[in-house]
C-alpha cells in the first residue's frame, strides 16, 4: 500500500507517547497511530435521478473487538487526549490511499472535522499535496464538514473552509439540521452539496413535519444551486417520499451498507413499476450534440481562423483536460476584432483571456424540465442559445435551446396523452403497463376499482364544475389513504379511479377508510335542503322524476396471486365485475373477489 508521505512530517509518534501512555485509552490511541490501524470503509451515495453510484463517503473505524472501534468513540478520545488533528488527517490519508488503489472513479466524500480544522497548529495544503503524490484529481474529492461542538471562532471557520474551495475542492456541509451552525454556514459558504441529517429522514412516511422540513430545504436548495443528499434512508417508502420531493441524493442502510470495497453494485433495485411521467425521465443526454472545443491556451488568432472556416459554427468551447473553462462566442469575438486596433491587440493573446467564462453547464443526467427552470433563473449574463453538457464534470458537447423547447413541448403533449387533465393522475395506457409488470414480476398486489355512486345526476344538477370538485376530492382522498412510494393510483376516466398495492392484507382497513373519509365530506356539497331529503330530485331515463340520494362510493376489490391472472385485460375485467357485485349491496360499500371466488357469476 502506498502512503501519502506528510503523515510522518505532522508528527512522530515519539511525540504523543508522553501524553497518551498513561492511561488504557491512550496506550489504545498510541496503538492506532504507531500502526496506523485505521479501516476505511465506503458507502455510496447514490444520484436519485440515474438511480447510480454517484460517490462514495469514506467512515473510519478503529481496530476490531477495541474500545475505540466506532468513530464516534475513536474521534471523542482523540479529542480528550489532545491528539484529535492528527486522528483526522491519519483517518483522511487512510480513506484516500485506500480509496486510490481500488481505482474508483466517483467522488470521494471525505470527512474533516470542525474541532480538527479549527487548530491554529492546523497545517494547510496536506490534503492536496497527499492527491498530487497518488494522481488522484482534486475535483473528485470533496470535503465534508463534520462538526462535533459549536464553532468560537466563526470567522476563522469560514476563512478555513474557503482555503479548500480556493484549491479547487467541492465542499459539503454534514447533518443540515443537527449541528450547529448549518444554515448559517450554508449561507456563507455556498457548498456545493448539504447533507440532511437522517432524524428529519427516518420515520418520513409518517410524519408531516419532517415532510415540509425535506420539502422546504429541497426547494431552499434549488434556488441557491445546491444539490441535497438525503442520510439514513432505511426504506423504500422514504426514498420515494424523498424522490418525489425532488432531492437529488441519497445514502443509507436501504441502498447499500458502508463496504471495504466502494462497489457500484446497490442493494436496492427501483421498482419500474414505479410509474414516473415523461418530463421527469427525459434528461439532457437526449440533447447532446458534439461540438469542436479548444484549450485556454489556444491563441484568439487562431479560433478567429477556426470561425472563419466553420461558417455554421457560432460558438467554441474552452476545454483543458475534459473541464470546461468556459466558451467563445463567434459574435462576441468577431466584434472585439472588428474595434479599432482590435485584431493588432487581441490576435496573439489566449482564449481564456477574452473567453466568457461563465457558460450554463449541466450534467447530462438532469432532467430537461430541471434544465429549462435554470435558463429561466439564471443570473448571469447569458450571450449565447446553448448550453454545454458534461458527465461527471467531463465535457461531452453541447445543447442547443431552441431543441429544448421542442422536446418540452413534445413531452408535455405525450404526458398529456398519458395522464388524467382534471386529476393529474396517470390514464389508461400507465395503469395497464403498471398491471402488466406486476404480473411480469409475479407479484401478489390487490387491485381496487373505485366508482363514484350518483355521479351524473348530482354532475347535471350541481354543474360541470362541481362535478370536478367531487373528482379532485376523490382523488385528494385516495392519496390520504394509500402509502406514498408503494401504491399506485390511476384515473381510468369520469369519476372511475383504480388503486394498485402489494398491500394484500390491508384491503379491508384500506377500503374502510376511503369510504368512512367521503362519507364524511359528502355534505360539503350539498345545499341543506338536498341533505334533508337525502339526495336530488330528478328525473330518470324514462322522464319519471325520483330522488338519487346522497353520492357513495362503491369498491370492487380483486385479491391477484400469481398465476390466476394471464394478462391486464383478466384483471381489470375481474376488478368491474367486484365493482358490479359491490353495487348491488348499496352504497358505501366494498366487494371482495380472490381465487376462491373467481368465477362469481
Amino acid at each position: 500500500m502506498v502512503n501519502c508521505r506528510n503523515f510522518e512530517t505532522l508528527f512522530t509518534v515519539e511525540q504523543l507517547k508522553g501524553e497518551l501512555s498513561s492511561s488504557v485509552l491512550g496506550r489504545e490511541l498510541l496503538s492506532i497511530f504507531s500502526l496506523k490501524s485505521l479501516t476505511p470503509v465506503y458507502q455510496p451515495i447514490v444520484d436519485i435521478q440515474n438511480q447510480k453510484v454517484f460517490g462514495f463517503e469514506a467512515l473510519t473505524r478503529g481496530p476490531e473487538n477495541s474500545p475505540l472501534h466506532r468513530p464516534l468513540h475513536l474521534f471523542h478520545a482523540a479529542e480528550e487526549f489532545g491528539c484529535l488533528q492528527e486522528m483526522d488527517w491519519l483517518a483522511r490519508e487512510t480513506a484516500i490511499t485506500k480509496y486510490h488503489e481500488f481505482g474508483n472513479k466517483e467522488y470521494l466524500f471525505i470527512n474533516v472535522t470542525v474541532n480538527a480544522l479549527m487548530q491554529n497548529s492546523n497545517p494547510q495544503g496536506m490534503t492536496l499535496t497527499c492527491l498530487q503524490e497518488l494522481g488522484v484529481d482534486i475535483e473528485q474529492v470533496v470535503i465534508e464538514i463534520t462538526e462535533l461542538q459549536p464553532v468560537d471562532d466563526y470567522e476563522m471557520f469560514v476563512r478555513s473552509i474557503n482555503h479548500y474551495r480556493e484549491m479547487g475542492f467541492k465542499v459539503a456541509i454534514d447533518d443540515l439540521g443537527a449541528g450547529y451552525n448549518g444554515l448559517r454556514l450554508w449561507s456563507e459558504v455556498k457548498p456545493d452539496f448539504v447533507k440532511i441529517d437522517k432524524h428529519f429522514v427516518s420515520d418520513l412516511d409518517g410524519d408531516e413535519d419532517k415532510k415540509r422540513f425535506i420539502e422546504t430545504i429541497t426547494a431552499l436548495a434549488k434556488g441557491l444551486n445546491t444539490k441535497i443528499i438525503a442520510e439514513g434512508v432505511e426504506d423504500e417508502a422514504t426514498l420515494k417520499i424523498l424522490e418525489n420531493f425532488g432531492v437529488d441524493y441519497v445514502q443509507g442502510y436501504l441502498l447499500k451498507k458502508p463496504q471495504l470495497e466502494p462497489t457500484l453494485e446497490l442493494d436496492y433495485h427501483w421498482d419500474k413499476s414505479y410509474l414516473m411521467s415523461y418530463e421527469k425521465n427525459e434528461t439532457v443526454e437526449s440533447l447532446i450534440q458534439p461540438s469542436e472545443a479548444i484549450t485556454s491556451f489556444t491563441t484568439v488568432g487562431e479560433a478567429t481562423e477556426f470561425f472563419l472556416e466553420n461558417s455554421t459554427v457560432d460558438f467554441l468551447p474552452v476545454v483543458d483536460n475534459g473541464k470546461i473553462q468556459g466558451v467563445i462566442w463567434r459574435k462576441e469575438l468577431m466584434d472585439l476584432l472588428a474595434r479599432r486596433f482590435g485584431r493588432d491587440l487581441h490576435q496573439r493573446k489566449q482564449v481564456y483571456q477574452v473567453m466568457d467564462s461563465r457558460p450554463i453547464v449541466i450534467e447530462k443526467s438532469t432532467p430537461l424540465v430541471e434544465l429549462s427552470r435554470m435558463i429561466t433563473e439564471y443570473e448571469g449574463n447569458h450571450r449565447g442559445d446553448i448550453f454545454l453538457i458534461t458527465e461527471n464534470g467531463q465535457y461531452l458537447g453541447g445543447g442547443c435551446f431552441l431543441d429544448l423547447l421542442r422536446v418540452i413541448t413534445d413531452l408535455k403533449v405525450k404526458s398529456a396523452q398519458y395522464a388524467n387533465p382534471l386529476s393529474g393522475l396517470p390514464g389508461n395506457v400507465p395503469i395497464q403497463t403498471t398491471i402488466s409488470q406486476y404480473l411480469d414480476q409475479d407479484l401478489e398486489f390487490m387491485m381496487v376499482y373505485v366508482d363514484v355512486d350518483n355521479f351524473k345526476p348530482y354532475n347535471d344538477h350541481y354543474s360541470f364544475e362541481q362535478g370536478d370538485n367531487i373528482i379532485r376530492c376523490v382523488e385528494q382522498i385516495l392519496h390520504r389513504n394509500v402509502k406514498e412510494g408503494k401504491d399506485f393510483i390511476g384515473h381510468i376516466g369520469g369519476d372511475d379511479f383504480i388503486l394498485i398495492s402489494t398491500r394484500m392484507t390491508d384491503y379491508q382497513q384500506l377500503c374502510t377508510a376511503i369510504i368512512d373519509e367521503f362519507n364524511r365530506i359528502r355534505t360539503e356539497f350539498y345545499s341543506m335542503d338536498d341533505i334533508q331529503q337525502g339526495g336530488i330530485l330528478g328525473k330518470d331515463r324514462d322522464g319519471n322524476e325520483r330522488l338519487y340520494p346522497l353520492l357513495s362510493l362503491t369498491l370492487g376489490v380483486l385479491l391477484v396471486s400469481p398465476g390466476i391472472c394471464e394478462h391486464p385485460q383478466m384483471v381489470t375485467s375481474y376488478a368491474t365485475k367486484a365493482k358490479k357485485q359491490a353495487k348491488l349491496l348499496g352504497g358505501n360499500q366494498f366487494f371482495v373477489i380472490d381465487s376462491e371466488n373467481l368465477n362469481l357469476d
